[in-house]
């Protein structure tokens, strides 16, 4: 009987080892290649233009969440390769939309701030920042606190399109919509 009960046990034990042995290691790296092949939209993304703050970790848990979007890095380049489906890179651009809209209104809601309204068209490329005119500090430059904050969270937008990115901010007094201010980034410095 206990020849039997061995018998049986190594058996067993051999079965049990084969179970997992018809996966190879780069199966699923294989599958993630196949659907990102399938993804109809490529983003690539220049690390170098990523902000001083910038999270490897945040940017890679906030791509996870969205289902249908694959991300590679090129380390030698420091290049981010997103490939997604149309669905996912909707759900993407929605996201970052929406990230934008938060600092426009963190910006119109900030009680020591020039700024009344912001329109904008859908991918932030042409801004309208509408302005209390006696608020706006007699040096207005390229560089005002409030248009760099406006012009980085629409360029950040930007990254994720294929488009490039550049901001035009036209600042207009609110009451009579008379141009106070006009820029474009990037700011070519002669």
């Amino acid at each position: 009987m206990k020849k039997y009960l061995s018998f049986l046990l190594s058996i067993l034990l051999s079965v049990t080892m084969f179970v997992g042995c018809n996966k190879t290691p780069d199966s699923t790296e294989a599958e993630n290649t196949t659907k990102a092949e399938t993804a109809s939209v490529k983003v690539v993304i220049d690390g170098n233009k990523f902000s001083d703050d910038f999270s490897e970790i945040e940017f890679y848990e906030e791509l996870d969440s969205i289902e249908g979007l694959f991300h590679t890095k090129n380390n030698e380049t420091n290049e981010y390769t997103l490939t997604m489906t149309e669905s996912a890179y909707t759900e993407l651009k929605n996201l970052k939309s929406k990230s934008v809209k938060d600092t426009f209104k963190a910006v119109i809601d900030d009680t020591e701030n020039y700024v009344t309204d912001i329109k904008y068209d859908d991918d932030f490329r042409n801004v309208k920042v509408y302005a209390e005119k006696d608020k706006v500090p007699e040096e207005f430059s390229d560089f005002d606190a409030t248009l760099l904050k406006i012009m980085g969270s629409s360029m950040a937008y930007q990254i994720y399109t294929t488009k490039g990115q550049s901001v035009n901010i036209t600042v207009l007094d609110a009451q009579n919509e008379e141009v106070l201010k006009s820029v474009s980034y990037p700011v070519v410095i002669e």
